[in-house]
């Protein structure tokens, strides 16, 4: 736990405080796989793959809207996307060097059994102000990613946004953020093994000059999830807690002191924007957020 701490001090001299919201969907088996784990995945998901995946999942569900968007007033707009269920291998293996952390193992076998929407932009400032009626940002710009904001902040704010919206909003859980961002992929990063293409997707601190920036200006994953790497760090519902070598369901970080932290900043190094990399850290620090929107049945 030292070496959590060496990090997050160094990663979130500029990031800092927590959030955590709701309760995790009920499990349920998987209504459709995709890339089973025990069926190996020699390259992501392309764009294509992953529309005809949602697609042909929303067209079988009875989804009718793949990619909601929802009017939070003053022409402030929540822009969604629909994540399908499915099972994935979450965590890496011992050999995806350099900057391999033993918290990242061991990789284990995850079912997702229900789909959810996922915001496809992290929260901005101005969609934070629209609920909140404030905006405790550092770098300004409504169309940053909102950051500074803790734990009863974003507690807060999913209740005042469900209320408006008359939905159900929360935090995702970390398996249910790891599988929406590998999007199918087995790889270090969602677009593959190599760094070299990682600022055509993501902030960090080899091309950000350590500040935020407006959302969705670098390519998004294959889910159409943009800054899902870099920008600003996304805290999940979880706890900070070891992985269970067994398959598990809605798998849920028990309790401990930390909490769960993924995604990189503009600040991390590029080994923190892999699929894989896990942070912890205290309630009281603050850094941003990506909501996540509960599908109900029919």
């Amino acid at each position: 736990m030292a070496t959590i701490l060496r990090i997050v001090t160094g990663v979130l001299a500029a990031a800092g405080m927590l959030a955590v919201v709701g309760q995790v969907p009920a499990d349920e088996p998987a209504s459709t796989i995709i890339r089973p784990a025990s069926q190996p995945a020699s390259k992501p998901f392309d764009f294509q793959e992953a529309r005809n995946v949602v697609a042909n999942y929303a067209k079988k569900a009875g989804i009718k809207d793949i990619q909601p968007v929802l009017n939070l007033g003053n022409n402030v707009a929540l822009k969604l996307t629909l994540i399908p269920p499915g099972e994935f291998v979450m965590g890496s293996p011992k050999e995806e060097q350099p900057g391999r952390y033993d918290w990242e193992g061991p990789q284990h076998e995850v079912v997702i059994g229900k789909p959810f929407y996922m915001g496809v932009y992290e929260v901005t400032q101005e969609q934070y102000q629209a609920i909140m009626g404030r905006n405790p940002s550092n770098f300004r710009n409504p169309k940053y990613p909102v950051e500074q904001v803790g734990w009863e902040d974003i507690e807060e704010f999913c209740k005042k946004l469900s209320q408006k919206t008359e939905k159900t909003f929360r935090l995702p859980t970390e398996a249910e953020w790891e599988y929406a961002c590998r999007a199918g992929s087995k790889t270090r990063y969602f677009f593959g093994d190599s760094a070299e293409t990682l600022g055509d997707y993501a902030w960090h601190c080899k091309n950000s000059k350590i500040t935020t920036y407006v959302v969705g200006q670098k390519n998004p994953n294959p889910w159409g999830l943009y800054d899902i790497l870099g920008n600003v760090w996304e805290w999940c519902s979880d706890y900070f807690a070891s992985y269970e070598d067994a398959k598990q369901t809605y798998p849920i970080g028990k309790a401990d002191k930390f909490r769960v932290m993924r995604g990189g900043c503009r600040a991390s190094l590029v080994t923190y924007l892999r699929s894989a990399f896990r942070e912890g850290a205290a309630k009281d620090y603050s850094v941003g957020f990506r909501i996540v929107m509960e599908i109900k049945k029919p």
